[in-house]
């Protein structure tokens, strides 16, 4: 059912293309976009490893069938981004991403012409809220719920309009979360076009308002504008240790990423971080930790281990990462061929073994190898662990969460991963640039098959214990709602 439903929403997409307007950009020879979608056909084939780990390839390559059989006059670069975008979010991979040319995106924001829906929203769950108005309507409709635009319920339009992305696995917390901010106004445009009017139903106004589409300029001119009330500056530390009480611990992680720790962190490093942390921990007798991973988006590969070191016995942590190829070359017989690499010389002869079928699998032992962490640090915790996550939670977050969940060391708070329980398709990501298009694709290289074990549905993420979501208030206010649930659960413990 759901291989039946991808095709027939493929095919809507592609069906109401032409009588579309996505402003007056010049239009690419059919033959061009044929060749284009070849090679972009050729980069998630030869180089995706797990392009086919969620969409059968029989599947793959009948959406791509279809796809060029409705290429059949020339295109501008948005009609052809609307019909591809939905092929590489076949992957269901978040790694895997699609890029409008540079060009492209300054001309959407500086063309007069080039109308968005001007607010700016917010999903909390699966409803949508308006945060800032930036129309020239002056309704007070801030922090109101969305329940229709244009007679379609945000739910359908995320149905539609979050196909244009990929998301790992099943998600469906990622659809919304991702539409957040202005994300919502840009896709909405990028799969209906420019819409003079839209009729949004508010829940707490009686009858529909009608709010006039805007240019970028013109929205970004009320926003600046209609926002009276500057909230206060969010502290960016990405690393915050914090003894909340004389039993419970708290840990921030906003990242994995080495090279944002080392600029932003006084601890420098993961390591020094956690050195510290959970030397406090054990020296105060702290019974309950809560790790705050729910705006970590991951980062430095291994990191997500040395946290998880300090909870869990060591394990082989993945079945298997591997990699289509060392080198790859797409070649249309026209256009000029695009090769892409994967390894260094070093890692690709003593970390990785080449497999009969041209691929690569990474060693057990060598290199970043296939095991949860190096080695087992001082003071490991013993108590109960609480998790906070979110649909940010992702990559290396997520796979911190995966093994967490897998082993049963924790309680999950907050709502379901952004990223895979069984594993995700990223590292060594090349960019692979159509020639005639000139959208970009992200195309990670390295397939991580996560040894976990099976509770929880394949192509979900970690689904939380207890899902906590907040309210408009809630979120304006800025309140750490999970927190305040994790530490309710730890009182109420007997």
């Amino acid at each position: 059912m759901k291989k039946i439903s991808t095709f027939i929403l493929l095919f809507l997409l592609i069906e109401n293309l032409y009588s579309q307007n996505f402003g007056d950009f010049p239009k690419i020879e059919k033959e061009k976009l044929h060749r284009d979608l070849d090679l972009l056909y050729q980069g998630l084939d030869k180089f995706h490893f797990g392009m086919y780990w969620y969409t059968p390839k029989d599947s793959v390559d009948l959406a791509f069938k279809n796809a060029k059989s409705k290429i059949t006059t020339d295109l501008n670069v948005f009609e052809f981004h609307k019909i591809i975008a939905p092929l590489v979010a076949l992957s269901r991979e978040d790694h895997t991403d699609i890029f409008l040319p540079k060009e492209v995106k300054e001309e959407t924001n500086k063309n007069e012409n080039i109308r968005f829906l001007p607010l700016t929203v917010v999903f909390l769950g699966e409803k949508l809220y308006c945060t800032h108005n930036a129309s020239n309507s002056p309704e007070k409709i801030e922090n109101l719920e969305i329940e229709r635009i244009n007679g379609e319920k945000p739910k359908e339009i995320v149905a539609k309009i979050g196909n244009l992305f990929a998301s790992d696995g099943y998600i469906k917390t990622v659809k919304y979360s991702d539409l957040s901010g202005f994300n919502f106004s840009k896709y909405y445009y990028y799969y209906y076009g420019i819409i003079e009017k839209y009729e949004v139903k508010f829940k707490e106004i009686a009858e529909p308002i009608t709010i006039n589409s805007l240019p970028v300029s013109q929205i970004n001119t009320n926003l600046k504008k209609n926002i009276s009330i500057v909230r206060e500056k969010i502290e960016n530390e990405p690393l915050l240790f914090k003894i909340i009480n004389p039993k419970t611990a708290y840990l921030d992680i906003q990242t994995f990423s080495d090279d944002i720790i080392k600029k932003d962190s006084k601890y420098r490093t993961l390591k020094n971080f956690l050195k510290h942390s959970f030397f406090e921990i054990k020296d105060k007798n702290i019974e309950n930790v809560i790790i705050d991973v729910s705006r970590n988006g991951g980062g430095t590969e291994g990191n997500e281990g040395l946290l998880y070191s300090y909870f869990g016995d060591n394990y082989q942590k993945y079945f298997k990462v591997r990699a289509k190829a060392q080198k790859v070359i797409f070649n249309n017989g026209i256009d000029k061929p695009i090769k892409l690499k994967v390894f260094g010389l070093l890692e690709r002869t003593f970390a990785n073994k080449k497999m009969n079928n041209g691929s690569f699998e990474r060693k057990n032992n060598i290199g970043p190898g296939l095991m949860a962490y190096k080695k087992s640090p001082k003071n490991k915790f013993k108590g109960d662990v609480y998790v906070i996550i979110s649909p940010i939670t992702y990559s290396g977050g997520s796979e911190f969460s995966n093994m967490m969940y897998s082993k049963g060391l924790a309680t999950f708070i907050g709502q379901e991963t952004g990223g895979g329980y069984f594993g995700n398709t990223s590292g060594y990501s090349q960019n692979l640039t159509l020639p005639n298009s000139k959208i970009t694709i992200e195309i990670p290289a390295l397939q991580f098959v996560m040894n976990v074990e099976p509770k929880l549905p394949f192509g979900s993420g970690v689904k939380p214990n207890y899902e906590v979501i907040p309210t408009i208030n809630q979120y304006i206010s800025n309140e750490n709602i999970c927190l305040e649930y994790t530490l309710k659960l730890i009182n109420e413990k007997k």
